[in-house]
């Protein structure tokens, strides 16, 4: 009886052994299998981080290299338009590479903001070098707009990213890059807005002088020939006197006109021309009536010979030679104005 009651206790014994090794294996497997998943999951986390890093940091060395045209406030342009296009391909390389992997739940949010960060990263410098090879186009103002927007968003999209021992942003010499280029657009923006309003301001200035050169040669005229018709009877001291007198005053309102033109930079030496022209002309015109006025008050005189008479317009007549060498100097420098 006793034996047999020894014999039960040391098969339950061997029975809870067995159970006790039975949940332990088990127990030691699903220890293992979860070691081994996480330690699967942990090296696929490290994996992608390895990646994400090397993209970022290949991303902020591809920016670094526009200080290769770029210092301070000073750009390269013809450098910058050749190394420009290489920039724009280095990144666009890493693109393709982030658009190519498969980021993990972990990542994604920090590989979507990078993938979006760089997107504004190229529209940049395919902006700018739009724009260096346009600087004044006629859209170049939103052009520059747009380049501001890139720049911020780009920006914001970096500060977005957290990745353990792994920063980016656009490093200071792409902003001071970003800064120069707008300056120079800005610059030759100005240059263009100057040259249209000078070409503008040159086109009114000679569409007027146009109209006032017309109106002196209406005015300008050799009035030595008037004195062998009043000789011959053909007209009188009288009419030739207010001809002249006529003259002065177109001359008087035409000169008025010419005083308020507003005159370009560029216009002054044809300004200059017409203005002496006038008061050539206006001497000519003086002189010529003394001349005319004391030939009336000596034809009573019949001893006068027609070669004294001929002398009191020595000077007008050397005035009149002025004025058509005057004529001849402005002229040219209208000419020269209209082929500006």
């Amino acid at each position: 009886m006793g034996i047999n009651k020894n014999i039960i206790n040391t098969s339950n014994k061997r029975k809870n052994l067995k159970l006790i090794i039975f949940l332990s294996t088990i127990l030691l497997s699903i220890g293992i299998f979860l070691i081994c998943h996480y330690s699967s999951i942990t090296n696929v986390y490290s994996s992608y981080k390895t990646t994400l890093i090397t993209n970022i940091n290949g991303i902020n060395d591809v920016n670094k290299n526009v200080s290769q045209f770029n210092s301070n406030k000073t750009i390269d342009v013809d450098y910058a338009k050749k190394q420009l296009p290489k920039i724009i391909n280095d990144l666009s390389v890493f693109k393709a590479n982030l658009s190519n992997s498969q980021p993990t739940t972990k990542y994604k949010k920090d590989n979507d903001n990078l993938k979006s960060g760089l997107d504004k990263n190229l529209l940049i410098y395919r902006q700018t070098l739009a724009i260096l090879n346009n600087p004044s186009g006629n859209d170049v103002e939103t052009s520059m707009e747009n380049l501001k927007t890139f720049r911020n968003d780009c920006i914001n999209f970096y500060s977005l990213i957290d990745v353990h021992n792994a920063s980016i942003s656009l490093p200071k010499i792409s902003l001071t890059f970003i800064d120069n280029i707008l300056d120079y657009s800005d610059t030759a923006v100005m240059i263009k807005k100057e040259t249209v309003l000078k070409s503008r301001q040159n086109q009114e200035f000679i569409s007027d002088i146009d109209g006032l050169s017309t109106d002196f040669l209406n005015i300008k005229s050799n009035l030595y020939s008037y004195t062998i018709k009043v000789r011959k009877k053909e007209m009188s001291y009288y009419n030739l006197s207010k001809l002249v007198d006529d003259d002065f005053s177109k001359l008087n309102n035409l000169k008025s006109t010419f005083k308020i033109l507003t005159v370009p930079t560029s216009a002054i030496p044809t300004y200059e021309s017409f203005k002496i022209l006038l008061d050539k002309y206006e001497s000519y015109l003086s002189d010529f009536k003394i001349a005319m006025t004391n030939e009336n008050s000596k034809t009573s005189n019949a001893s006068i010979t027609p070669k004294v008479l001929e002398s009191l317009y020595t000077s007008s007549n050397k005035l009149f030679k002025d004025v058509e060498t005057s004529y001849a100097n402005y002229i040219k420098s209208y000419t020269d104005l209209k082929n500006q």
